[in-house]
């Protein structure tokens, strides 16, 4: 049951997703093309203004790209958890738990998409022959530092596993302040948002205490040292940050279980 709601939940958000994605990818096109009428050359007035303004497009699109994602999940999870949508949802032969899972999974696929875009559309705002030439080289690169050695294999999957925690991580948080404020009878959004402010303070007192705690142990100087102290410290670090990224993720899972099941208003 839960393939199904997964599927049916990318459908319902990749309406709006996708045309969000492919419009980021059209203005990066645009800005490029731009960036080469505008580079030197006389054109009129009114072409000048058009692609200015479509450089300034992409560059605010760029910045606010992220946050739009995060923006449309939330709204994704509140409208068909917690509002009149809900009515529906919580009747379906299914757990809080599968509806909880099947929109953390879809949000964390958005959010890795979105990281992508960025990345492509930076690229494609960027392209040019001499840019091909030093993306195809940096890549060859990179390709024979991954397969020359194991360890660096190791180091990617590490850093991919932790961006996939952070997503998972992230996408709990919401859920679990949009749970929290819903509960209650009035100003939920309002009470949502503190809650979730509070979270962060929280988090950033963990964070703070697990780095004074692994800078005090020498880590530092350790990665400083030589490659293999680095690897060892790169593992000490991952396993520190994997550990809070679940510990945080599962609070937030409880916490958002609990309160679909007990506390449950969709008035």
């Amino acid at each position: 049951m839960l393939g199904k709601l997964i599927k049916h939940e990318l459908r319902a958000t990749a309406h709006t997703m996708l045309p969000v994605l492919g419009i980021m990818l059209l203005v990066s096109a645009l800005a490029n093309l731009g960036a080469r009428v505008l580079n030197g050359r006389e054109v009129p007035g009114v072409v000048t203004v058009i692609f200015t303004l479509v450089v300034i497009l992409f560059v605010t699109g760029l910045l606010a790209l992220g946050l739009v994602t995060v923006l449309l999940m939330v709204q994704r999870f509140r409208v068909n958890l917690l509002r009149d949508e809900g009515y529906i949802m919580h009747t379906l032969p299914v757990s809080v738990h599968a509806h909880i899972w099947s929109k953390v999974i879809v949000s964390t696929l958005w959010y890795a998409l979105t990281g992508v875009t960025v990345v492509l559309s930076v690229m494609l705002a960027a392209m040019d022959i001499d840019f091909i030439r030093s993306m195809g080289q940096m890549l060859g690169d990179l390709g024979k530092l991954l397969f020359e050695d194991v360890r660096n294999m190791e180091l990617l999957a590490e850093v991919l596993a932790l961006l996939v925690l952070g997503g998972l991580a992230a996408s709990l948080s919401f859920d679990a302040a949009l749970s929290i404020g819903h509960a209650f009878a009035s100003r939920k959004m309002l009470i949502s948002v503190c809650v979730f402010v509070a979270m962060l303070i929280l988090g950033q007192t963990a964070v703070y205490f697990v780095s004074e705690t692994l800078y005090r142990t020498g880590l530092v100087e350790l990665m400083d040292s030589h490659l293999t102290g680095f690897m060892q410290a790169w593992r000490v670090i991952c396993a520190y940050a994997a550990a809070l990224l679940t510990a945080s993720g599962a609070i937030c899972y409880g916490v958002t279980a609990w309160f679909l099941k007990r506390r449950l208003n969709l008035e």
